[in-house]
């Protein structure tokens, strides 16, 4: 897609409607043709573009449901000022309130979600700042990929690199300003989480958290919030380690006054 000057990139924004920003750019949706365009903030702010058109759609080739890489670039006469990626009905993880989701279906999404990373795993790809980068709708959905990198380093290695975040990122959703006594007083959970997600199964933490937390209350759960009871109390805002929603942080974590 290219534009020719700024106002003709201004007029295509204001048919469109705001998704979000962060620190890469602002993002822009069009649901009919079921398309996010992000306009780098090095356009927005005058800065030097830093990106290269073949950086950008280095990825396109590669067929993933779950990965949402960008499958074209926006051009401003011949700068590079954004990227197209697929749109998918969904919202970011740390806006979602963790004891609302239901937990069976969590766990068949993480299966798939997993084979996915091991598919982009094998192809080379090196994900970046995954952490709050997730997005949870029919499926898992991983975006702003634009600092990802293709190279050649063993598999297991870019594997283990890849899992990583994700599994933190899963670990802190569920647990952080919430499940943390729980999780202390389990000796699989503990040594799991104190792991940082390195070299862990995202899996069997949450299926173990689950069963875990059903032990304690005395009965099935399908949510976290039906074991409301065992939530932390007068949590200390400045040990939180997860960035949730502030309204949401507000709602669902009983910070010390």
């Amino acid at each position: 897609m290219t534009f020719y000057s700024r106002e003709e990139v201004m007029n295509f924004i204001h048919t469109l409607k705001p998704l979000g920003d962060g620190s890469q750019g602002v993002c822009y949706v069009d649901k009919n043709f079921r398309k996010v365009y992000k306009f780098y903030r090095s356009y927005l702010e005058f800065d030097d573009i830093l990106y290269t058109k073949e950086e950008i759609l280095q990825f396109r080739d590669i067929k993933s449901a779950t990965f949402l890489f960008p499958q074209d670039v926006i051009l401003l006469n011949d700068e590079v000022i954004g990227d197209i990626t697929p749109y998918r009905h969904a919202k970011n993880l740390c806006s979602l309130n963790p004891l609302n989701i239901h937990l069976d279906r969590l766990i068949k999404l993480l299966v798939i979600a997993l084979k996915e990373i091991e598919y982009v795993s094998r192809r080379g790809v090196n994900s970046f700042d995954v952490m709050y980068n997730i997005l949870l709708g029919n499926k898992f959905y991983f975006v702003d990929t634009l600092d990802y990198s293709i190279n050649d380093r063993d598999y297991k290695d870019i594997l283990s690199d890849n899992m990583k975040y994700f599994n933190l990122g899963i670990m802190y959703f569920l647990v952080d300003g919430l499940f943390d006594g729980v999780v202390r007083q389990n000796k699989i959970l503990r040594e799991m989480y104190d792991l940082k997600g390195r070299d862990i199964s995202i899996l069997e933490f949450t299926i173990e958290l689950k069963k875990y937390l059903a032990e304690i209350v005395g009965h099935e759960i399908t949510c976290l919030k039906e074991a409301r009871d065992l939530q932390d109390q007068n949590v200390v805002e400045y040990h939180l380690k997860y960035d949730r929603d502030a309204m949401l942080r507000e709602r669902i974590i009983n910070i010390r006054e």
